[in-house]
């Protein structure tokens, strides 16, 4: 087992050192050396997708059984930032104590270690009925899920699918939803300095749009095994071209995660309704959106792992 561990650890290292920061690095040098570790493995892996953004995907069947076993995580990463403000270098890999530092380090290249050598492992058990399917997708962190649409596209029919995604310490059955909205507020640009031609502030009207949107807390719903609930977020906003100019267009993007019983229609219709109160111009567009989901709490596979 020490060694199983040691060679996942290592593994890990060379992901975490290899960049696949999201709108900054291509995933095609952590797909290599995926596809490479699965190959000397003596499995048959194949690189999918965009060059650009490559996802590995590999089937390995064993003989007598219809059963299948789907394990799944993502190549790329979010952005490391600032380097000079991280502990120990984002991309070293840096072990201390019985942690590893480094960005991608959980979200999720350990988990893509651990699959990997855990599909040899499974593989080589004569008491493991079940052929087993690998999904390492790309461009998961951007929201666009490209990588994962390419990989569904060459999975086959799974009994049940694993995520590799740690740092919570506990079994997960589901996952929020989100809804990502662009809105833009019209105004009529002027010289702030004007005596007679006052224009009309657009970043004053998104400034009651948010309030409004705030003020109806849908960031704050929750629901069984959803105890963390809802939220809501605004994460960007942009308007104004200089400080002597009344701005005549604001734009703000807002992060919504939606647990099971709340869908998109609900959340459109009512933020419409507010924001129609108030007698604005704006735009509303949606960006992203995907469902929330729960597993069966009774399915026998969650009960095994329990």
């Amino acid at each position: 087992m020490d060694n199983i561990i040691d060679q996942i650890t290592k593994f890990t290292q060379k992901l975490v050192a290899t960049p696949s920061q999201n709108f900054i690095d291509s995933e095609s040098g952590v797909a290599n050396l995926v596809f490479k570790k699965l190959k000397d493995f003596g499995f048959k892996p194949e690189i999918v997708g965009p060059k650009e953004h490559p996802s590995v995907i590999c089937h390995i069947k064993k003989e007598n059984t219809t059963k299948t076993i789907w394990l799944e995580s993502c190549l790329d990463t979010v952005p490391a930032g600032d380097a000079a403000k991280w502990e120990y270098p984002p991309f070293e890999a840096k072990i201390v104590g019985n942690k590893m530092y480094g960005r991608g380090a959980a979200d999720s290249k350990v988990a893509i270690a651990v699959f990997c050598h855990l599909a040899k492992e499974l593989s080589e058990d004569k008491n493991f009925n079940a052929s087993i399917f690998l999904g390492f997708d790309a461009d998961e962190q951007t929201g666009n899920f490209t990588g994962v649409r390419e990989v569904i596209k060459h999975a086959p029919k799974a009994d049940i699918c694993i995520l590799g995604y740690q740092g919570i310490n506990e079994i997960s059955i589901g996952a929020r939803g989100w809804l990502r909205l662009k809105i833009s507020t019209i105004g009529k640009s002027a010289h702030t300095g004007s005596r007679t031609n006052k224009g009309i502030n657009a970043i004053h009207a998104m400034s009651k749009i948010i309030n409004a949107i705030t003020s109806l807390n849908l960031g704050q719903k929750t629901e069984p095994f959803f105890e963390f609930g809802s939220s809501l977020n605004v994460s960007q906003i942009n308007g104004g071209v200089a400080i002597n100019i009344v701005p005549d267009k604001c734009e703000v993007n807002i992060d919504i995660r939606l647990l099971p019983f709340q869908t998109k229609d609900e959340i459109l219709d009512t933020i419409k309704s507010k924001i129609g109160e108030l007698k604005i111009q704006y735009n509303l567009e949606v960006s992203q959106y995907e469902q929330a989901y729960l597993t069966d709490a009774k399915n026998s596979f969650h009960n095994f792992l329990l």
